[in-house]
């Protein structure tokens, strides 16, 4: 009778993760939210141009609409005087008519009154220098027969000021002039009226 032997293989697995199944590894996915970063890129410039408008030293030339008429007052040509209708003491050192303003002084001082060609259009400028007028706003504002022509504004910012503004003169058959300046409640600190003579 033939016996029956087993034959036994044992075979060695290494222990490698070969056969195990690997756990997914966590990944961060950034989504952004583009309508949410332009909706605050908007505000944030919208609230820049707010403060950047509020802040800005201000001096720019108004053209008053036509229609619009403010009477001249009484000459007030003081130099070197304090100016008692303002609720500050402002002191009007110098104010004149000249053709050019350099480096904030006076080329030249033009006699009265003004005399242009009439085939071409002249440039004036006028000038005032005050004091005790820091942190305040006026006004430099150029009349025609009484009636309002061009406004600048200007805010000081020292307590010494020189300031000016110019005004195109062409030939008109209306020649009764003046220029004043203005506080910020109407109270005219000097006013220069004069006459143009075309030639």
């Amino acid at each position: 009778m033939d016996d029956k032997k087993n034959i036994v293989i044992k075979v060695k697995c290494s222990t490698s993760n070969k056969n195990k199944p690997s756990t997914p590894t966590a990944t961060v996915i950034n989504q952004w939210n583009i309508k949410r970063i332009a909706a605050l890129l908007g505000g944030l410039v919208i609230f820049i141009l707010v403060l950047t408008y509020l802040f800005w030293p201000k001096s720019e030339n108004e053209t008053v609409p036509s229609g619009v008429v403010l009477s001249a007052k009484e000459t007030n040509q003081v130099i070197d005087k304090d100016i008692s209708a303002t609720d500050y003491q402002t002191k009007l050192v110098r104010s004149l008519f000249t053709t050019k303003v350099v480096d904030n002084e006076p080329i030249d001082q033009l006699e009265l009154p003004l005399k242009f060609d009439k085939t071409k259009a002249t440039s004036v400028y006028y000038f005032a220098e005050l004091k005790t007028v820091k942190d305040k706003t006026i006004y430099h504002e150029w009349l025609l027969d009484g009636e309002l022509i061009t406004r600048k504004k200007v805010h000081i910012s020292d307590d010494t000021w020189r300031t000016s503004s110019r005004q195109l003169f062409s030939d008109s058959t209306k020649t009764n002039w003046s220029v004043r300046l203005v506080d910020e409640a109407g109270h005219v600190l000097n006013e220069l009226p004069f006459n143009v003579i075309y030639e």
